[in-house]
């Protein structure tokens, strides 16, 4: 066999060659393919406030739906005469019933105070000598 020595044997070029200065004007390159702008950041948090509007959006509903009915809804009380004219068209109504309506300021409302003195009573029934008409009513 034939010595074989590395140091005197022709060697094989690896076909890759640098240019001279290449590495001097790199890093300018490379920082101008770059994007501009730096990506928008996304916090991991982000779609848990989502989560807290619309949670507070629904307390919100809830809390406001109550008030509204409570104050914007009017109260408008039924004059006299279209309450008598109600009762006179539709008789199906019985006193029965409507006396069960009938609360404690309402029948305040329909008590009558008269205020009579002993002495005109007296004079009532001296003048009129039919005491049982009186005593029946």
């Amino acid at each position: 066999m034939n010595d074989f020595k590395l140091d005197n044997e022709p060697r094989i070029s690896s076909g890759f060659t640098t240019p001279d200065g290449y590495f001097d004007s790199f890093s300018e390159k490379v920082l101008a393919q770059l994007p501009q702008q730096e990506p928008k950041v996304i916090s991991i948090f982000s779609s848990k406030k989502t989560w807290y509007y619309a949670i507070a959006a629904v307390l919100v509903l809830m809390i406001s739906i109550p008030l509204y009915t409570r104050y914007a809804t009017n109260n408008e009380e039924v004059d006299d005469a279209t309450l008598e004219n109600y009762i006179a068209y539709h008789s199906t109504i019985s006193e029965d019933e409507i006396v069960d309506l009938l609360n404690q300021e309402d029948l305040d409302k329909m008590k009558m105070e008269l205020h009579v003195d002993d002495a005109a009573i007296e004079e009532t029934l001296k003048s009129n000598s039919n005491l049982e008409e009186y005593l029946i009513d």
